[in-house]
């Protein structure tokens, strides 16, 4: 009977894992441009990414932007891949921009909580960010991924940080 009364909670914890999906929360330590950055991989006041799996190939996925109850944010085209360390998955690397990339991309802010049209509307919740990095990082091998956004307070940019969201590659 000893047996069993470990076997319940093991079986449990086993279920709940599974349901959970093996999500990681919290953040996760990323190397981008040479420094270590911190970068919640779950909700983050209000502001989280998602990647529709069935749209992840070699060269690009759809990446969505979500935000609740936030009046605005703002986002640039710039984003990075990182790649999941071998010896420590809380840990994880910038993939190495292709030869001849001279990472010429940063282009307007678009502020979120107003339509495409730039009309304010404070219930537009998500933006769909369709992302080819072959030009970028080239096509990427199998494995896990980190795809990073920096997000910002669109009247106040230097409140600016980084949300990302794992995504593998098969």
């Amino acid at each position: 009977m000893k047996r069993f009364r470990f076997l319940v909670p093991a079986v449990l914890a086993l279920l709940l894992a599974a349901l959970w999906g093996g999500r990681e929360s919290g953040s996760v330590i990323v190397t981008l441009n040479g420094q270590k950055t911190p970068v919640p991989l779950t909700e983050d006041e209000h502001v989280w990414l998602t990647v529709d799996p069935a749209t992840v190939t070699a060269t690009g996925a759809i990446v969505t932007l979500h935000k609740e109850g936030t009046p605005e944010i703002g986002y640039g085209h710039r984003y990075h891949i990182a790649q999941k360390g071998r010896q420590n998955s809380r840990r994880w690397t910038e993939v190495p921009w292709i030869d001849g990339f001279s990472g010429d991309w940063f282009l307007p802010l678009i502020v979120m909580g107003f339509t495409p049209d730039g009309i304010p509307n404070l219930e537009h919740r998500e933006s769909n960010l369709p992302v080819n990095w072959e030009d970028i990082y080239g096509p990427l091998e199998p494995g896990e991924y980190l795809f990073v956004k920096e997000i910002v307070d669109p009247d106040d940019r230097s409140t600016g940080r980084y949300i990302g969201v794992e995504f593998t590659v098969n």
